[in-house]
């Protein structure tokens, strides 16, 4: 069972301080339910951080271009990157690799 934790100063539980700060009636979420929200946004954060964070900056031989490619193809290419986990970039540089070395 759990307890509710009663302020000193109002003698109001913190369930009902927020409801009535939130201008809204009805239930309340249950804290478990907030903090399953939180870590899904911080996850989703740290995902969104990782995805952009430039992995080959710190080879010099490696340059950044940008490429203009139809709809189509991008969403291609990043189903590719998908099945194989790895970058879009690393499709790309393995298909012009393969088609200089073919041509």
């Amino acid at each position: 069972m759990t307890t509710q934790r009663v302020s000193r100063k109002t003698g109001k539980t913190a369930a009902g301080r927020r409801r009535r700060a939130s201008g809204r009636r009805g239930p309340v979420a249950p804290l478990d339910a907030e903090d399953i929200a939180m870590a899904r946004l911080q996850a989703q954060l740290r995902l969104t951080e990782a995805i952009h964070t430039p992995r080959r900056a710190a080879d010099p031989s490696v340059v950044r271009t940008t490429v203009r490619l139809p709809r189509k193809l991008l969403e291609q290419v990043k189903g590719q990157a998908r099945r194989e986990g790895v970058n879009p970039s690393d499709v790309v540089e393995i298909a012009l690799e393969r088609y200089f070395r073919s041509g």
